[in-house]
């Protein structure tokens, strides 16, 4: 492959002089335009392992003797390589780049021509040339900073002083406290267990009451309820006392007010009274109940009125007569009829009105 190289390199000019006297040199510097530098460099390193390859640059080596390479890459796909020496002897080259073989072919015709010229087996192309020095790039400099005008001080704005915001109205909110309740209620109560005297309707009507609301919710309430069922040959009346404690849970403008109470409930009728088939006497009935009230609550603040509370009232309650026992009562007309039954367990449906008062002042 050396003297294939030897061979074409010699048949690329026509030989002028040649050197009779080997010599080696200790340096070689290269200068690379076109190709990877990088690579070039290691590749010429591999392949003149005695020589000291580094780019070009800096001052001159102080080993001599020494040479200077220059491989560039032209544009039309061919590689021109110039070649000077120390001692002024300059030769130049042309070689065709394969594809994808370019630092290869650059490296090796580069090693072969500097051998050759070693080997004093080719004549220059020029003698007394000199190698081009490496020309430093002077330092930018930096432009200096225009001084900064001087600037006159400036009055500072005359600020109006802001004007106050006019106060405004103090919103009263409904704090939690100790409230007075009063409220109307009615209803119609159904019997819902046996024994059935006289149908499911008991009665209907409607009554007053009272509660108590702590500032955690707590209550107490009081209530009187009337009733009635009947026509005009036959009336029954009831009027029921309760006393409740319980629990009145708020959250915006729902209220649910939730009771357990005792009950007194006398009554009055203008006929025959049975137990079953056994006549009773006329005593009270005694019992209690569970009532809720899911309700809309209304706020209002007005004076010492809180708000108003609208809801449908449910009840389930149950009551018995006292007669030797406790007891459920049938009432019958003048001709035995069965026509209402008192006590047991019954079931009230109504609507609440409720009027809240607070108690803070």
């Amino acid at each position: 492959m050396v003297l294939a190289a030897l061979v074409w390199l010699a048949a690329q000019e026509p030989v002028a002089v040649v050197q009779a006297a080997t010599e080696e040199f200790r340096v070689v510097r290269v200068e690379v335009v076109g190709f990877d530098e990088a690579a070039l460099l290691a590749a010429l390193r591999l392949r003149m392992p005695r020589q000291v390859v580094e780019p070009h640059g800096g001052p001159p080596p102080t080993e001599t003797p020494h040479v200077y390479v220059r491989v560039v890459r032209e544009p039309d796909g061919v590689g021109l390589l110039k070649v000077i020496t120390s001692a002024g002897r300059g030769y130049e080259r042309r070689f065709v780049i394969e594809v994808g073989q370019e630092v290869r072919v650059a490296a090796s015709t580069a090693a072969n021509l500097v051998f050759a010229i070693e080997q004093g087996a080719v004549a220059p192309d020029l003698v007394d040339v000199a190698i081009p020095e490496t020309v430093e790039p002077e330092p930018v400099k930096e432009p200096e900073p225009e001084p900064e005008p001087v600037k006159e001080p400036v009055a500072a704005p005359v600020v109006p002083p802001t004007p106050k915001p006019a106060p405004q109205p103090i919103i009263k909110k409904s704090v939690p406290g100790w409230e007075l309740a009063f409220g109307l209620h009615g209803a119609a109560v159904l019997g819902v267990a046996a024994p059935s005297f006289g149908g499911v309707f008991a009665g209907g009507g409607g009554g007053i009451g009272a509660e108590l609301r702590g500032r955690r919710g707590g209550a107490l309430a009081l209530d009187v309820r009337g009733l009635g069922r009947g026509s005009a040959a036959f009336t029954v009346g009831r009027v029921r006392v309760g006393v409740a404690g319980g629990y009145v849970w708020r959250r915006g403008r729902f209220e649910l007010p939730a009771f357990i109470g005792a009950t007194i409930e006398p009554w009055w009728a203008g006929a025959q009274i049975y137990s079953g088939a056994a006549a009773v006497t006329r005593s009270p009935l005694i019992g209690g109940y569970v009532r809720v009230t899911p309700a809309l609550r209304l706020e209002i603040n007005k004076g010492v009125l809180a708000g108003v509370r609208v809801g449908p009232r449910v009840e389930l309650a149950g009551s018995f007569a006292v007669d030797g026992g406790a007891k459920v009562v049938g009432l019958a007309d003048t001709t035995g009829q069965s026509m209402v039954r008192l006590g047991g367990l019954e079931l009230a449906l109504g609507l609440e009105a409720t009027f809240e008062f607070s108690l803070r002042r």
